[in-house]
């Protein structure tokens, strides 16, 4: 099967990452090829691999589909391409793959839904919002979690550079990622302990306006934190093994999450995820691992918890073990695509039944 994907960025993020941890399985029973908008540094995701381009105009994107032709063409949250091949009456198949939180799925217009295979969607969170906020057909929409490469993400032996615990953050710059919330609970924490570092990674590619507004708010509290604003995909295991290592945690404060890919990525490598209660964040956190969940913005709540970490070993060790459970068994590479690779072909069988 020739697959074509379209996304609007190249850029570390959750979809890229998503995308190359796919290609691993996909390039051995398929021919999968990527087609970004525009380039934001996130190539190196996807190693040596050639059919890759970036194509910012729709209609090189038609011809190059045109000439290639594909099987199926999967896009993501491009409204402004699928759009464009529906106006050309475009004839290979499209799937809409939807990775946006709530907010962003204004792109979804009911009377289009005739136009696509079929939708996938990464929780069932996702899949609810879908249908009855934007009328996806029920019948046409599936859940195939993200995955996860665990050879990659798996607990490492690191050479510490703090004698400290680390709480670390990992995501955008954004209103939505709440960045805000950590500094908030890194001051609180702060205040009765002396034995934490707080790290913030990721932000390379945020506006300078975003970007000031974060150093602003940094130089105002009475917290030192450590900013990393890039770090390679393949460097992310062994940070998460070194925050493991040091006693610490990762600790998320997003207002909302369609999957939740770096607490997946953390628990992989041994390290505890602190998280809200979120969009499909539950979904993850089921039993035991719910122990590290909290309302959002109740710092209070989350500071207990990630206190509960630091301190208790037995606590530490019962969710170091059970996350990685989770992750091996649910998110898998081998156990996710297998599914995913399933599924394209039913839905490009079923196309003449639509």
């Amino acid at each position: 099967m020739k697959i074509l994907y379209i996304y609007r960025y190249l850029l570390l993020g959750g979809v890229t990452t998503q995308l190359a941890n796919r290609l691993g399985y996909l390039r051995n029973v398929s021919d999968p090829h990527f087609v970004f908008l525009s380039d934001h540094g996130g190539r190196t995701a996807f190693g040596d691999y050639e059919k890759l381009k970036v194509l910012s105009e729709p209609a090189p994107i038609y011809e190059y589909i045109t000439k290639q032709q594909f099987d199926l063409i999967i896009a993501i949250d491009t409204k402004e391409i699928t759009d464009y091949l529906i106006e050309q009456k475009c004839q290979t198949p499209i799937i809409q793959e939807v990775h946006g939180i709530s907010y962003k799925l204004n792109y979804l217009v009911e009377e289009d839904s005739n136009a696509f295979q079929g939708y996938i969607v990464p929780s069932s969170f996702s899949k609810e919002r879908i249908i009855e906020d934007y009328h996806a057909p029920e019948e046409k929409t599936f859940v195939i979690p993200n995955c996860l490469d665990t050879t990659l993400f798996t607990p490492r032996k690191t050479e510490l550079i703090t004698n400290k615990k680390i709480i670390c953050w990992v995501g955008k710059l954004n209103d939505h990622k709440n960045w805000v919330g950590f500094l908030d609970l890194a001051e609180k924490l702060a205040q009765y302990r002396d034995d934490c570092v707080f790290w913030i990674v990721g932000g390379e590619t945020a506006s300078l306006k975003a970007t000031k507004h974060f150093l602003d708010e940094v130089n105002k509290r009475t917290v030192s934190i450590n900013w990393i604003d890039r770090m390679e995909y393949s460097e992310m295991p062994e940070l998460y093994s070194m925050v493991a290592e040091s006693g610490g945690c990762t600790v998320s404060t997003s207002k909302g999450e369609s999957f939740g890919m770096s607490l997946i990525e953390a628990m992989a490598c041994g390290c505890p995820a602190v998280a809200p209660t979120v969009g499909a964040i539950p979904e993850i956190y089921t039993e035991t691992l719910e122990r590290l969940t909290y309302e959002l913005h109740d710092i209070d709540s989350c500071a207990t918890i990630v206190n509960h970490l630091l301190d208790d070993a037995n606590e530490r060790s019962v969710q170091i073990s059970n996350g990685l459970t989770k992750v091996r068994s649910h998110y898998s590479i081998e156990h996710v695509v297998s599914r995913y690779y399933d599924l394209l072909h039913k839905l490009t069988k079923t196309q003449e039944i639509w």
